[in-house]
């Protein structure tokens, strides 16, 4: 979801906000005069471009830095966490390549990034060069553009590789492929962000991200009607005009991306490779050419009933729970495998296979299934209940026995009521 921040370009010398300049790509620099470029912000970051005409000042020595075959990474931390920093860009560029095909020799010099321990002296940072705070990582251009660079912070979580995935992409593109056009450049860039990073491999495997999934088909049902746009106005949207519909755009670019490669019609996989490869190439005869190969009432008919058909990790948790309630077993089982392929940091999908084992006697794959709930977190107390239960059922009385108590004194006032009985008719049975 796009939360919309205050858009302005802010002159450093004067101290004077002039007319906004939203999701500015390219730029007339100016002698002398820092511009800076606010655009809008989203969930998980805001895509910012910084142009700053004045040399960095500060000295480089009270760095860290990492140089690999395509980045120069410098950071204020220690050496470590500079060439960390510098596999995982690499393993960045690759996913990144591995979708466009440019050709790296475009790459003149290595792309820097700068990595700042926290967000505390990221900011200090960028208060010493434009006179500003950010909330997000930013990208910074100097009149010399070997100077260019990424500025980010750590901070945990996927929200780290989720600003660094996008921002980065941005900054792989500006360089080579600076003309890119607008619903490909955000649609594959929120198509890439949500990525997972395997530190042993050195290397990003993509995930799905279907954050702008419930937004998009808000649109397409006429929930958001005023906010639909044509596949020949998506594809054609300038930068200024994308501003004004920000959330919607977004959803949108995602949206057209994600169909154009998922699609298990080749026909519409080959449109997404061709506008990659007209990448340097007219924005319009790139657009032109790519969506030449489809009727477009045949692709825009196609791409919304593909996007309607796609359910996020909440709704298929839903459709499992409400299929588990009717009995339907099978039909539970796949919803809630879904939902784990989406999302397996979360507990809720093992929880729910548990009780669909449990309910078919099924109970040593019961028992993996509600353990693996355990270790991602969820409520002690429930899933120690529902061990008691399942060992119960399966006559390992010691073992439920001692789940039972678990469950009771982890949270009393719930579960005493519900273990007591259990408790007595297991005393019998030992």
């Amino acid at each position: 979801m796009l939360l919309p921040l205050k858009s302005c370009v802010f002159n450093a010398k004067t101290n004077q906000v002039q007319r906004p300049n939203i999701l500015c790509w390219t730029f007339t620099l100016i002698t002398s005069v820092v511009d800076v470029i606010c655009a809008g912000k989203r969930i998980f970051l805001q895509l910012l471009l910084i142009t700053i005409i004045t040399n960095l000042h500060g000295q480089e020595a009270n760095y860290f830095t990492w140089t690999s075959d395509h980045y120069r990474i410098i950071s204020n931390e220690s050496q470590a966490r500079a060439e960390a920093l510098g596999w995982k860009m690499e393993a960045a560029l690759k996913l990144y390549n591995d979708h466009l095909h440019l050709d790296l020799a475009g790459l003149s010099s290595p792309l820097n990034v700068r990595i700042f321990k926290d967000k505390e002296t990221f900011n200090s940072y960028l208060e010493e060069i434009v006179a500003e705070t950010q909330a997000d990582f930013v990208l910074v251009s100097f009149s010399d553009p070997r100077k260019n660079e990424l500025v980010c912070f750590d901070t945990l979580g996927k929200k780290f590789n989720t600003s660094l995935l996008h921002q980065g992409f941005m900054q792989y593109l500006r360089i080579l492929a600076p003309d890119s056009p607008m619903w490909l450049r955000i649609g594959l860039a929120a198509y890439l962000e949500n990525a997972t990073y395997n530190t042993d491999k050195r290397s990003f495997v993509w995930k799905a991200n279907l954050a702008w999934l419930e937004t998009i088909q808000k649109i397409i049902a006429g929930e958001k009607s005023s906010h639909k746009l044509g596949i020949p106005e998506l594809t054609s949207l300038s930068r200024e005009a994308a501003a004004f519909r920000l959330e919607s755009f977004y959803a949108q670019a995602w949206g057209l991306v994600h169909f154009l490669i998922q699609s298990p019609e080749k026909k519409y996989n080959r449109i997404i490779w061709d506008a990659a490869a007209a990448l340097n190439s007219n924005i319009s005869m790139a657009n032109r050419k790519a969506f030449s190969w489809v009727p477009a009432a045949e692709l825009k008919e196609d791409f919304e009933d593909f996007i309607l058909s796609l359910k996020t990790f909440n709704t298929l948790i839903q459709v499992g729970k409400d299929y588990y309630s009717a009995g339907e077993y099978s039909q539970a089982a796949a919803s809630f495998i879904g939902a784990m392929e989406l999302n397996r940091d979360s507990n809720k999908p093992y929880y729910y296979l548990g009780l669909i084992h449990y309910a078919q006697k099924e109970y040593d794959q019961a028992e993996k299934r509600y353990k693996t709930a355990l270790n991602l977190g969820i409520d002690p107390a429930l899933i120690n209940y529902a061990l008691g239960v399942n060992s119960f059922a399966a006559k390992r009385y010691t073992e439920s026995e001692e789940y039972l108590i678990r469950a009771r004194d982890y949270d009393q006032a719930v579960y005493t009521e519900k273990v007591e009985p259990l408790l007595k008719r297991l005393k019998l049975l030992k």
